[in-house]
């Protein structure tokens, strides 16, 4: 009868091994204390804009939305 647990203590057991499980998971994480601002890197080069003769002389219309038909069950 010793060795049955009950509900409680089976989850009291349960709860102390997620705490510990969290411990262990939590030393292994460095964190990073580097607070500065992200910005670009200077030996990064900046992407030129095309010119006019990279731009196709073209205006596109937004496309047709379809009508809903009615829920018409004939």
């Amino acid at each position: 009868m010793s060795e049955d647990k009950g509900v409680r203590q089976l989850e009291k057991e349960l709860k102390e091994a997620r705490i510990r499980e969290k411990s262990i998971a939590d030393a292994r994480i460095e964190k990073n204390r580097d607070f500065t601002v992200g910005v670009a890197r200077p030996t990064e080069n900046h992407r030129p804009s095309p010119n006019s003769a990279e731009v196709p002389n073209a205006i596109l219309l937004p496309k047709k939305r379809q009508k809903q038909s009615e829920n018409i069950p004939f």
